[in-house]
């Protein structure tokens, strides 16, 4: 009973399970793809030990052999070069006629287009009121003159007057003491008599005082009658001059290039815009070119140096002008100072108003450095040449300058007959190594006398 009882024994799950799984894990797919990436793997194991172990050889070097550069030397010049500026003529001298005194044009003997000589009578003015103004005057001075004469008869009448006195003063003085003299001798003269007579001479001495201080009064008021005279008579003359106003006179030579009255205009010296001016007068013979010279030409301006200049009249002509002022201050709007020139123009071909070019000669006092303007690099972060020494790259910072003759000046740690590259490139990596094309040219320290010239 036990024995049909008993449970028989199972099998193990877990060693089925492991057994099946190998078998899926061992498939033929499976080992294919293991035996593809250790191929794979090896592979890439050669290539990097053979890497490893290649000798190590410098591309950069190798390229840096290869590549050639053109090269130019740096040399030394001194700046000349001309600048075009636009320029303005004007004629040496320029006048408004205005009239010193107002009144009426009578005559005028100009217009447009009239060529005057200095001192030559162009208006002759007409003013009524004036002349009855120094008709008046000339009676105030007349009327004033008779006062002094009458002043002067009455001060001359009372030096008269003290002179007498002073006659009596001495008679009576000569009595008295005559009376005092004899009053000594006891009984000849009465002493009451003594006393009169030193009262008279006490009299005569106040009225001879009083008369002085008369005279010295009057003699005064005199005095200011004179000074009155003398102003009313300058006041006068100031009339009498008036009729040197009412003709005008050309000041200069020159054309006369507006006119804007006639006869019968009333004119008046008021000059800012209530009587317009009788006419215009110019100096055309000899011309003022004005220049704006640029803040970096101001330090080559020279006086008495030639300038050439063109108009549009004569296309293809060059007129030649000499640096006469210079205003020494600069206009803070444009950075330029006006420098004006003197042309003598006799024939008055060219006339103020024209358009004009002046060829400004943009020049140095002292020499400096000039390379290729290819060979200047421009970047946001610098500006350099490409220097070439013993066929290394070396960068040198510079500064620009002016340019002349495909040539820019520079700037920087440079010196004459160092060499740089002809066409500067940032391409050109710093201290790399290049091999120099060109012929390094003679440079001398000094001046050339063709530059001295210029």
């Amino acid at each position: 009973m036990d024995s049909e009882h008993q449970i028989p024994e199972l099998p193990e799950h877990g060693t089925e399970i492991d057994s099946e799984k190998l078998h899926e894990i061992f498939t033929l797919k499976n080992i294919l793809f293991a035996l593809v990436v250790v191929a794979l793997a090896g592979v890439a194991f050669f290539f990097l030990w053979e890497r490893k172990n290649r000798p190590i050889v410098n591309d950069h070097e190798k390229s840096e052999v290869v590549v050639p550069v053109n090269v130019v030397p740096v040399v030394k010049k001194v700046l000349f070069r001309e600048d075009q500026l636009p320029g303005e003529i004007e004629a040496y001298q320029d006048v408004l006629i205005y009239p010193k005194v107002p009144g009426f044009v009578k005559e005028i003997n100009v217009d447009r287009g009239s060529m005057v000589k200095k001192g030559k009578l162009m208006v002759r003015m007409y003013a009524p009121e004036y002349l009855a103004k120094r008709h008046e005057a000339a009676a105030k001075v007349a009327a004033a003159k008779a006062a002094l004469a009458s002043e002067e008869s009455k001060l001359q009448d009372l030096k008269a007057e003290l002179d007498k006195r002073r006659a009596n003063l001495l008679a009576d003085q000569s009595t008295y003491q005559r009376v005092y003299a004899a009053s000594l001798v006891p009984g000849v003269i009465a002493d009451n008599d003594v006393v009169q007579w030193s009262q008279t001479v006490q009299a005569d001495r106040q009225e001879v005082n009083s008369f002085i201080k008369r005279v010295n009064s009057k003699d005064h008021e005199v005095s200011m009658r004179h000074e009155e005279v003398d102003a009313m008579i300058k006041a006068f003359e100031s009339f009498a001059d008036f009729a040197s106003y009412l003709e005008i006179y050309a000041p200069f030579d020159g054309y006369i290039t507006d006119r804007k009255m006639h006869v019968g205009s009333f004119v008046g010296p008021d000059g800012t815009g209530a009587y317009p001016p009788i006419c215009r007068l110019k100096q055309l013979d000899l011309l003022r070119i004005i220049a704006p010279v640029p803040e970096e030409l101001v330090g080559g301006v020279i006086i008495g140096s030639e300038v050439e200049f063109t108009v549009s009249s004569f296309p293809g002509r060059r007129f030649k002008g000499t640096v006469a002022r210079i205003s020494n201050s600069l206009d803070k709007e444009t950075r330029t100072m006006p420098v004006e020139l003197n042309y003598l123009n006799p024939d008055f071909k060219i006339v103020p108003g024209m358009f004009t070019k002046v060829y400004w000669p943009s020049r140095r006092q002292d020499t400096s450095l000039f390379v290729p303007i290819s060979a200047v690099v421009s970047t946001p972060l610098s500006t350099f040449v490409c220097k070439v020494d013993n066929d290394r790259v070396d960068w040198v910072n510079v500064r620009k300058g002016e340019l002349m003759d495909n040539m820019v000046e520079v700037f920087g740690d440079l010196k004459v007959g160092d060499m740089v590259a002809e066409q500067g490139s940032e391409e050109l990596i710093n201290q790399s190594r290049v091999k120099p094309v060109g012929k390094p040219l003679k440079v001398s320290t000094t001046t050339t006398s063709q530059e001295v010239a210029r």
